[in-house]
């Protein structure tokens, strides 16, 4: 049997109103809730800058080995040679790895500032001999270098490689792949934080005089792109990442000073990175 039970009005009309009347979350409370939030947060923000951190890395050692690699190839299709790594042919006539200018020049329309001069690396990267072997002109670009962020003539930069200049550019000693004894251990492409706008020409050091390199010091700069690490590539064919030592190495990388130049660090000021970069720097007296 079923009974029909009928609630009085007057006591529907208190159980609603309780309900209405019961209260949310009290002052203390949201504050407490916003402050494990903020916990949390500051728990997870350096795990995801890690995480981030640790992509951009993968991303560059990648690249720089795709860019090794076409050296190489390069090198095989044209009787050991190596590429010219000037940005404009050299004395040789021979055509440069990428070229700071491109001729034919691409047509501009519609893109102003930053977007202009990516266009044109991109095409200058093309018309290189290397483009062949490797065509992504951006794997000559680290994601995690900004510079391309900044107005152009202050800074802005696409390109975050250098190639060193002992090897067929700005300061050449070797020519041909065999004159290199050590490939695993002489780099090619260096990361570059150049504040004057743009990585041009190659990457040259003060080298001093092996087996010690004495006297060795710093000339263009290094960078830091990959917090205080850079990557590299080699002459094997192989790239990695380095972690830098010396803080005046770190500060100097970090710089965006366009004069930094005149005040680079010695070998006595960054003993431990001086002397890797030295003893990695392909030459004549360092093969």
């Amino acid at each position: 049997m079923i009974t029909d039970v009928r609630f009085p009005r007057r006591l529907i009309g208190l159980k609603f109103a309780r309900r209405a009347g019961t209260p949310g979350f009290t002052l203390i409370e949201l504050l407490v809730v916003i402050a494990i939030i903020a916990i949390l947060a500051a728990m997870l923000l350096p795990a995801l800058t890690r995480a981030k951190l640790a992509s951009t890395t993968a991303v560059c050692v990648n690249n720089q080995k795709q860019l090794a690699l076409a050296w190489v190839m390069y090198a095989d299709d044209n009787n050991d040679r190596l590429v010219n790594f000037l940005t404009d042919p050299n004395g040789k006539n021979e055509p440069p790895w990428r070229y700071s200018t491109p001729n034919p020049m691409p047509s501009a329309a519609g893109l102003t500032g930053q977007a202009v001069q990516i266009l044109y690396f991109r095409e200058g990267y093309k018309q290189g001999a290397l483009a062949k072997y490797a065509p992504n002109a951006d794997i000559v670009h680290c994601p995690a270098d900004k510079r391309y962020k900044l107005p152009v003539g202050s800074g802005f930069s696409f390109g975050s490689l250098s190639p060193v200049g002992s090897l067929n550019g700005e300061a050449p000693s070797l020519y041909k792949r065999a004159q290199i004894t050590h490939p695993s251990e002489r780099m090619l492409w260096v990361e570059e934080n150049d504040p004057r706008g743009g990585n041009l020409g190659s990457w040259i050091i003060n080298q001093g005089a092996p087996p010690t390199f004495a006297g060795a010091s710093i000339i263009d700069s290094p960078a830091v792109f990959h917090g205080n690490a850079s990557t590299f590539s080699w002459a094997d064919g192989h790239s990695s990442k380095r972690k830098w030592l010396d803080n005046a190495v770190i500060k100097y990388s970090a710089s965006m000073d366009p004069g930094k130049y005149g005040s680079a660090p010695t070998f006595a000021q960054a003993p431990r990175d001086t002397l890797f970069l030295a003893m990695s720097y392909p030459s004549s007296i360092n093969p």
